[in-house]
């Protein structure tokens, strides 16, 4: 029994051990294998990290670098290369909107352009290869295909782009040349600082606002092929030429030629006709603008042709301003030939209203082109600048322009208040001195009275019209009002007034004749002799 204890004893001893040797072993071998693939991927890693660091050393490179250090530019011509490839790395700041490298050329015709810029994102970069057919916004060249490459993208406000140009050597137009050329040219340019993010190939932008010309040993750029990393200072033969900076001074020249026309001088020519009523500054106005705008004019016809965008002449921004410069000049016209007509004649002309018409489509319309010609010129928030500078001359012109409206109102009521068609009041019933009367004076007077005592009836009604008035219809007695004649002539209650009126007229008469028999008492006897005649010379008249 106790061999039997002993003897299941020792079996479950040894069978521990063998379990305990087991799991000894598997983790052995488990810790072995791991112990394995660690050093096999690390080895691997390593490898690869070597070979790739090798391969990034041995990448021979041409490298240029930017005084003003806003373009780094590496180029790598593989030793062995049947396809014509290209490998090249830029760099620069990412605070311009775009940066450009050019080869085959120390001007930008038919130079091959390698220009990048944020895409949509802005996290990341497009680069569009171009070519420009002259001193202009490169176009994008459809047959250069550009490939990207790791390590392309924006870090630390920084440009990084590495990429490979298929079969890029030569070009339409151009080439990169020999690569035993010690001296070969490119040019390099960066864009102003504002926001530009596009996926587009074809995307627009703006005038340079730096740029310049280099040269570099092709030589130095031949060995095995690789992405070249970004330099650190010039390689041996590479120098900067020259560095220009861009004012785009035609650009603002032009926006603020046109803004002072249609926002300033134009409004400010209806002001002197209509507040200061001078003819003749309004002229030298109107002249002074329509010169300025065609020298406008001309400058954007110039720019016009330095863009993709405008280099067709199909923009709404053109074909409006034409327009308006055509209308500005046949306003012009119109305005001198008035102006002659009026001198001769005195009186306004068919061509005053055209004339008028045409500054009021004039003004607006040039006004909201500038809002069109704004965004198209890339430059989208000095639509506020143009509505803030709108909207003051609003502010000041349009109470001087109210107060001339209101006082040459007042002057037509003015020139309205005298009698119809030109009447006017009888001379005797014109206000006279009571007591302080000249000779002349009184001698006027009584020539009046005997003048209406010859004619009891008064002067016939003037009639702008030419016609004369019935028989009937010419019986004035003196003080009638021509505003008060009787409008139903020849009804008896017409007749009865009518009598009314002139016995009423006979009294006034008297009043008139003792008030100069008072004041003739105090004259010579020349004169009181003249008025004795009166009284037979006024009988014989009433009969």
């Amino acid at each position: 029994m106790v061999r039997m204890i002993w003897g299941m004893g020792a079996v479950a001893v040894s069978l521990a051990f063998s379990v305990v040797n087991a799991i000894s072993t598997s983790s052995t071998s488990i810790a072995t294998e791991t112990t394995t693939a660690t050093a096999t991927a690390t080895a691997t890693a390593t490898t690869t990290a070597t070979a790739t660091s090798t391969s990034a050393a041995a990448a021979a490179a041409a490298a240029f670098i930017a005084n003003d250090t806003s373009v780094k530019f590496a180029l790598n011509i593989p030793n062995e290369n049947s396809n014509n490839d290209l490998y090249f790395s830029i760099s620069g700041p990412s605070s311009c909107s775009w940066i450009a490298v050019g080869m085959g050329s120390d001007k930008m015709k038919h130079s091959l352009m390698f220009m990048m810029y944020a895409d949509s994102t802005g996290n990341n970069i497009t680069l569009s290869p171009r070519i420009a057919s002259d001193e202009s916004e490169p176009s994008h060249a459809k047959d250069i295909v550009v490939e990207r490459l790791a390590g392309t993208g924006i870090s630390n406000d920084t440009f990084t782009w590495h990429g490979r140009c298929l079969n890029c050597t030569s070009w339409q137009g151009g080439s990169l040349g020999s690569t035993t050329n010690k001296k070969a040219s490119f040019i390099w340019a960066n864009g102003p600082p504002i926001a530009l993010k596009s996926n587009s190939l074809h995307a627009d932008i703006k005038r340079h606002s730096s740029y310049g010309v280099f040269t570099m040993d092709l030589s130095k750029a031949v060995g095995t092929a690789g992405v070249p990393a970004i330099p650190a200072s010039n390689s041996e033969g590479a120098s900067q030429v020259s560095e220009k900076v861009d004012n785009n001074f035609s650009s603002a020249a032009h926006a603020v030629l046109m803004v002072l026309v249609f926002v300033g001088l134009l409004p400010l020519g209806i002001v002197i006709l209509r507040f200061l009523n001078s003819p003749r500054w309004h002229a030298v106005n109107q002249t002074l603008s329509l010169g300025i705008a065609l020298i406008g004019v001309g400058l954007g016809a110039q720019l016009g042709t330095l863009y993709n965008r405008t280099k067709g002449f199909k923009s709404g921004h053109q074909i409006i301003g034409v327009m308006v410069v055509i209308a500005m000049i046949s306003q012009w016209v119109l305005g001198f030939l008035h102006h002659r007509l009026y001198k001769q004649t005195s009186a306004t002309t068919k061509f005053a209203p055209i004339h008028v018409w045409l500054g009021r489509v004039v003004i607006p319309a040039g006004i909201i082109n500038g809002f069109i010609g704004f965004p198209l010129a890339l430059n989208p928030k000095l639509d506020w600048a143009l509505l803030v500078c709108t909207l003051l001359i609003i502010i000041i012109f349009t109470p001087l322009l109210f107060w001339g409206w209101k006082r040459r109102q007042a002057k037509e009521i003015e020139g309205n208040t005298g009698e119809a068609e030109g009447y006017h009041a009888e001379p005797w019933r014109a206000p006279q001195a009571q007591y302080d009367i000249g000779l002349n004076q009184m001698n006027m007077n009584m020539n009046m009275n005997m003048n209406m005592n010859t004619n009891i009836g008064g002067p016939p009604p003037y009639n702008a019209g030419g016609q004369q008035m019935p028989q009937q219809q010419q019986q004035w007695m003196p003080g009638q009002s021509s505003h008060s004649y009787p409008a139903q002539q020849g009804t008896q209650g017409c007749q009865i007034l009518g009598l009314v009126r002139a016995i009423c007229s006979g009294l006034s008469g008297m009043v008139n004749g003792i008030h100069i028999f008072g004041l003739l008492i105090q004259m010579d006897y020349e004169w009181a002799k003249e008025f004795r005649t009166h009284p037979l010379k006024l009988a014989k008249d009433w009969d």
